[in-house]
């Protein structure tokens, strides 16, 4: 074999080709370094002492496994005076493989899974897995990658039973997962926050839900800083108060001709006016006569829809104002604490309409989040799947473990 056939297929450069030969179904080939030098002066003033011979997996021919045997040289230096291997160049040190195999493995992993490739190869799948993990930490958002940032999404997505969260940031103009963290308390945005503040990067604005302890984190380094909080989530926590008052007003008129409408009215009465066939509307208009209080949250519910529809702050203000009076006026305790609820955070309302912004590409994000943990049926790495979502804006397919 021609040392240009070694650099061109193998990437071996400076190497020796001296015989190969088929065992047990593999090729082989054995090769020694061109050039005698030390390892630690690089001098040529090399005395031969001893040698070994070490096996590197490289490359496969086809299904063909193919090994690299080198033989490896223990030089004198009579410069530095030491006693040392030659260095290989080709792989790392304490590694079975070749960089090229390397590098081979880690574009396998980047469209298949840990054990397609681990089976092809002919490999261990921890073995592929830590190769895998090496690519993917070649990907972390740096602080270069945190310039430019305008707008930010935060979100938690549930990745265990038990209340286990992770909290995930996203840059709402690229997509990119710039920060993921275990938890979503304060304590798990902060350091991102801290990371932000460093490096003199402000925002000019933040999606987020209302949960308390991520405008803590955010406040306490960034005061000024306009949240937006997501339309989404409002009408999702409204959501479940409409249901609290359905299944309260079940629980009264179980057993009676009213209580028999309200049951199984959950989707009827989520589901925006909109979108109900004839029937259901149907259905619903007589569910609303005979109900007094899911009548008025139901109408409320619609109410506070068309809020985020309004063309400016000014009026949105009035309105909001308007929805939390009739809110407090209707004298049910449900919406009553959800009208003050919206009162504590209706700057952050509010601030939609300087920024129509939203968390709905984190949403999507944490969407191909479960859906990787759906097709590995978990991970038990949690460093490693963490690693996996912050390389999701680079690959097409959501791989397993």
């Amino acid at each position: 074999m021609s040392q240009s056939a070694l650099y061109h297929l193998f990437r071996f450069y400076g190497y020796h080709h001296l015989r190969s030969q088929m065992k047990g179904g593999a090729f082989y080939f054995y090769v020694v370094r061109a050039k005698k030098r030390c390892y630690c002066c690089r001098s040529y003033k090399v005395v031969q002492r001893g040698y070994c011979w070490r096996k590197l997996q490289t490359i496969p021919a086809g299904s063909t496994p193919v090994f690299v045997v080198i033989k490896m040289r223990r030089f004198y230096c009579e410069s530095c005076h030491k006693t040392r291997f030659e260095n290989l160049m080709i792989a790392d040190r304490r590694k079975h493989y070749t960089h090229a195999l390397e590098k081979y493995v880690m574009s396998l992993c980047s469209i298949a899974t840990i054990k397609d490739v681990a089976t092809h190869l002919g490999l261990h799948w921890t073995t592929v897995k830590a190769i895998d993990r090496k690519r993917l930490r070649r990907n972390l958002p740096r602080e270069k990658d945190f310039r430019g940032v305008n707008y930010l999404g935060i979100d938690e997505v549930s990745v265990r039973k038990g209340h286990r969260y992770l909290t995930t940031v996203v840059d709402l103009e690229s997509g990119r997962v710039l920060y993921v963290a275990q938890g979503r308390r304060r304590a798990s945005l902060e350091p991102f926050i801290k990371r932000l503040k460093r490096a003199g990067i402000r925002p000019k604005a933040i999606a987020l839900d209302m949960w308390k302890p991520y405008a803590q984190a955010i406040k306490r380094h960034y005061r000024m800083l306009p949240l937006v909080y997501d339309v989404f989530h409002i009408i999702a926590d409204y959501s479940r108060i409409l249901n609290e008052i359905r299944v309260e007003e079940y629980e009264k008129l179980e057993g009676q001709e009213q209580g028999r409408f309200i049951k199984g009215s959950r989707y009827l009465l989520l589901k925006g006016q909109e979108k109900l066939s004839l029937p259901a509307q149907q259905k619903l208009q007589q569910l609303l006569a005979i109900n007094r209080p899911i009548s008025i949250a139901y109408v409320l519910k619609e109410d506070l829809r068309q809020l985020w529809s309004l063309p400016s702050r000014h009026q949105a203000e009035k309105y909001l104002s308007d929805w939390i009076d009739k809110a407090l006026s209707s004298k049910i305790i449900q919406l009553a604490r959800f009208a003050r609820k919206l009162r504590r955070h209706s700057e952050g309302i509010l601030n939609y309409f300087n920024f129509r912004i939203s968390t709905a590409k984190v949403e999507g994000i944490n969407n191909r989040i479960k859906v990787i943990k759906r097709m590995a049926y978990g991970f038990r790495d949690l460093d490693y799947f963490m690693l996996k979502i912050y390389n999701l804006h680079i690959k097409k397919y959501a791989i397993t473990r």
